[in-house]
């Protein structure tokens, strides 16, 4: 059954172009997590956009969850699988609820990593220091969201609810963060199986 639900305001900043707003109704599937909405509205690229829910997943570490993930793709955009959504060149969104505190160092040390699965250094090393030195200055709490933006032509937005955020104007970088999760060389299976069981 449908549960009908109202999710806060996340306003991202101007200088994002991104504004993420929703009051649609739970995803309404037993495998998918209840605290993300089936469709939420959102202005990317200074464009009012709808962006609907392709699945939930749980990133867990040594056996602890450490946060939630919703994955969005504007609405109308066919793709049929991980590596698709991936790939495509629309507005999508990763919200990451928080489980429990991380440290900034920890968040820094946890992307490098992660984007080092498919692209290891020195690639993207300018729009890694950008991005680690956000996540130093902006440590997490647990039930802190975090939004990653792709915006179509310009970038990565990264914001955490209730701070200013920060964008990573490299659109190469933007896909390789949803490669993290939905490329080849991921987080792990259960993950990509999650974020892509709406489908």
């Amino acid at each position: 059954m449908l549960r009908r639900r109202i999710l806060v305001a996340v306003v991202i900043g101007p200088w994002l172009g991104v504004q993420v707003a929703t009051a649609v109704g739970g995803a309404g599937d037993g495998d998918v997590d209840p605290r993300y909405a089936a469709t939420i509205a959102s202005r990317i690229g200074g464009k009012p956009v709808r962006l609907v829910l392709t699945g939930t997943a749980m990133r867990t570490k040594y056996g602890f969850s450490v946060y939630a993930i919703g994955s969005y793709v504007q609405e109308g955009v066919k793709v049929r699988n991980g590596d698709e959504l991936a790939r495509i060149a629309a507005a999508k969104q990763l919200q990451l609820i928080f489980e429990r505190d991380v440290d900034g160092e920890t968040m820094a040390q946890s992307f490098r990593e992660s984007i080092a699965m498919s692209h290891p250094a020195p690639a993207y090393a300018a729009e890694l220091a950008k991005l680690e030195a956000y996540f130093r200055s902006n440590p997490v709490k647990r039930g802190n969201h975090i939004w990653l933006s792709y915006v179509p032509g310009t970038g990565l937005g990264c914001r955490l609810a209730g701070k200013p955020g920060t964008m990573i104007e490299n659109i190469g970088f933007a896909q390789a963060a949803w490669e993290v999760y939905l490329g080849r060389r991921n987080l792990g299976m259960a993950i990509k199986t999650g974020l892509t069981s709406r489908l």
